[in-house]
């Protein structure tokens, strides 16, 4: 890279950091093992910095392929998590951080429950607001598996005991 591309790559890095981070820990649920994707996926950005129209997308899909890459290698599916039977939490939308910060580890074990494509796009479709057909062409598959993957992911989710209570306000 020259240095208009490195500036360019800086520049990116300090203005989609955090979000991409954030992205990584919600596909992984755990802070060290996101680093890791994190800092991988801006290896293999940086390495193609010149050729990428769409700095954010490209992240986003190779996020996701090395998730599920790392579960293929593992052999196995994400150990399973319950929630603590009876979990209370506070309303997350009250403004008071300590109930977001409560509200966490509840998510993340409720997400960590899926497979790894479940959660990917459960993560894209619902945290990070993406439509059915910008997933699908993210992720390189058609709109309808997006559909039919996320149903089944949701259908899980309220499944899980205790889950259903954290958010029992928006209904």
């Amino acid at each position: 890279m020259d240095r208009k591309q490195t500036r360019a790559f800086e520049g990116f890095v300090a203005e989609s950091g955090d979000t991409l981070l954030r992205l990584a820990t919600l596909l992984t649920s755990d802070l060290h093992l996101a680093e890791d994707v994190y800092q991988e996926t801006l290896h293999r950005l940086a390495a193609r910095w010149a050729r990428v129209a769409n700095p954010m997308a490209f992240c986003r899909r190779v996020m996701h392929n090395i998730v599920i890459d790392q579960a293929r290698a593992r052999g196995r599916r994400p150990r399973q998590l319950g929630l603590a039977p009876g979990h209370e939490s506070s309303d997350p939308r009250s403004g008071d951080p300590a109930a977001a910060v409560e509200l966490r580890p509840a998510l993340l074990a409720a997400l960590n429950t899926l497979t790894p494509q479940q959660r990917v796009i459960v993560v894209l479709r619902y945290f990070d607001d993406r439509s059915e057909n910008e997933v699908a062409d993210l992720l390189g598959v058609a709109p309808g598996t997006i559909k039919s993957t996320a149903s089944r992911a949701v259908a899980q989710l309220r499944a899980q005991p205790g889950l259903i209570a954290l958010f029992a306000a928006d209904a």
